[in-house]
């Protein structure tokens, strides 16, 4: 069996089993272009942790853009009080809130940004990473457990504190 491919992706083709002369591409979405187009530190230590960053830096921002770009394939975010999330659907995370905290005024970007504080105890391991997550503006505060693998962020999972915005972001629910 033989692919042709077109010049363009000839850097991104790569074998058959079934041929080992036959080069051969998939095609791919303009957000998989501008993914893989970015490049990222080559040493495991400093990747994850270049990775971990971004990823921290897209909550500040309130970013999806940035948050995509930090999580691995299979990425899950889970917010009891808002819902399951993938890399794919983390804007439509910051909507809901945007709509939750819509109806008690007037709600922009920057008020959605989070801030992750730690890791809280200081662990080396990657993949149990504990985070204060505050968002001042609109009240929110609590814990995030997030896991990093060799490709980025591979799950986070988010506890709130009680306070009167988690008791207005759950009763929107």
């Amino acid at each position: 069996m033989r692919l042709d491919v077109l010049p363009e992706h000839a850097k991104l083709a790569r074998r058959t089993r079934d041929d080992g002369r036959a080069p051969r591409t998939a095609p791919r979405s303009a957000d998989a272009e501008m993914v893989a187009s970015c490049p990222l530190p080559h040493d495991d230590a400093s990747s994850w942790r270049a990775l971990l960053d971004l990823y921290l830096a897209g909550w500040a921002e309130a970013d999806p853009i940035k948050i995509f770009d930090a999580t691995a394939p299979g990425y899950r975010l889970d917010d009891p009080l808002v819902g399951l999330f993938t890399r794919w659907s983390v804007a439509q995370y910051f909507d809901l809130l945007r709509a939750r905290f819509g109806a008690a005024g007037t709600i922009v970007p920057g008020d959605l940004g989070f801030v992750l504080l730690g890791p809280m105890d200081h662990s080396s391991s990657r993949l149990g990473l504990q985070f204060c997550r505050e968002a001042p503006r609109i009240g929110l505060t609590g814990i995030a457990a997030i896991k990093v693998g060799e490709r980025g962020v591979i799950a986070d999972s988010v506890a709130y504190d009680l306070n009167l915005a988690s008791d207005l972001l759950r009763r929107a629910k």
